[in-house]
């Protein structure tokens, strides 16, 4: 009887994988001789892990959200440590240029040399407030931008009291001196104010350099007229780079001062190409 049993169970089995590997014959046939699985299948991801359809979508909300580089992600830090310093900067650029005429037309030169002995003092003073540790390093990048920018006007002033621009290559040796200092004590001696004291005096020195320049050219060969207006409209293109960056992909506090002083020198350029101010 067990051996009975046993012959019946086999045959059972037998016959049911036999049944079921007819049924899958013929529904492959029927898929015209692809095997199709009733499951749905899952999207393959791709080498990074992510469905290459789902990249674009969690870009932009990526871009729209609070992801890793969405625009309301630190979006206060975006305003106070990069669109405000940038603003700042430019505000205070403008203001030291303004006050220059009024001072020397009721007061003369005597009043104009007043006026660059109180800047002096007054960027020795943020300079010395920018190597000081009791501050934040952004407080002291801060000062340090303050500093150079009123130290770079310092310098304006003085050959506007003296009666003559400063020559371009007078402009170039300074931008090589400063070069090549930084270049030695960046690292090893520069604190983050010192820094951005001496990057914005360079990058003041580079802007003016640059345009007065190309507007002493434009005197002897009108061809440059038209790269004087070219360079405006490539600073203009830097400067909107500059602001969309800030916005979309900064992460750190002290990146966004940083670029919040490039954004500075490009605004610099747009400023005298188009407006004939401030340098």
């Amino acid at each position: 009887m067990k051996r009975k049993n046993r012959k019946s169970a086999t045959q059972n089995t037998g016959a049911s994988i036999q049944e079921g590997t007819k049924s899958n014959l013929k529904s492959t046939r029927r898929s015209g001789g692809l095997a199709i699985d009733s499951d749905p299948v899952e999207a393959v991801p791709s080498a990074a892990g992510v469905s290459e359809r789902t990249v674009p979508v969690r870009f932009l909300l990526g871009v729209l959200g609070g992801g890793p580089i969405g625009l309301t992600r630190d979006l206060s830090s975006k305003f106070w440590d990069g669109l405000i310093p940038m603003a700042a900067l430019v505000l205070l650029t403008l203001v030291l240029h303004m006050l220059a005429a009024p001072i020397q037309g009721f007061w003369g030169n005597s009043g104009l040399l007043v006026y660059l002995v109180s800047l002096l003092g007054l960027g020795v003073v943020l300079l010395n407030h920018a190597i000081l540790q009791t501050y934040s390093e952004i407080a002291r990048g801060w000062l340090g931008l303050a500093s150079g920018i009123v130290m770079w006007y310092v310098i304006l002033l003085s050959e506007k009291i003296g009666g003559a621009q400063i020559p371009g290559a007078t402009i170039l040796l300074l931008l090589v001196v400063i070069g090549l200092v930084s270049a030695i004590l960046w690292k090893s001696v520069f604190p983050i104010g010192i820094k951005f004291f001496v990057l914005s005096v360079f990058l003041a020195a580079v802007a003016r350099f640059w345009i007065t320049s190309q507007q002493l050219m434009a005197t002897a060969w009108p061809l440059f007229n038209s790269s004087l207006i070219i360079s405006g409209y490539v600073a203009l293109a830097a400067l909107v780079f500059v602001l969309v960056w800030i916005i979309v992909l900064s992460k750190e506090r002290t990146q966004r001062l940083w670029a919040a002083m490039w954004g500075w020198f490009w605004a610099l350029q747009v400023l005298s190409v188009f407006l004939g101010k401030p340098l």
